[in-house]
């Protein structure tokens, strides 16, 4: 199964790899989207972030959150 794939900006809200967001809080970091994913077991799809600078500090959150004003603003 695949699970890591290139989707349309529109199935994705606006989110795309290459986009950065900033999270909210002191102190505040930096992110970059490198994927997006869509499981089959959960209706929400999924970023990949990797922090900026710090290549192998990396995350995988739900789009919902993603776009939340309360913890990331894009960059």
């Amino acid at each position: 199964m695949r699970l890591w794939h290139r989707r349309s900006q529109d199935e994705n809200f606006g989110i795309a790899a290459g986009q950065r967001y900033r999270a909210v809080g002191a102190p505040s970091i930096l992110w970059e989207v490198t994927a997006i994913a869509r499981s089959p077991w959960d209706e929400i799809p999924h970023a990949r972030l990797h922090r900026v600078g710090a290549p192998r500090d990396a995350k995988t959150i739900s789009l919902a959150v993603l776009r939340d004003a309360r913890f990331f603003v894009s960059a």
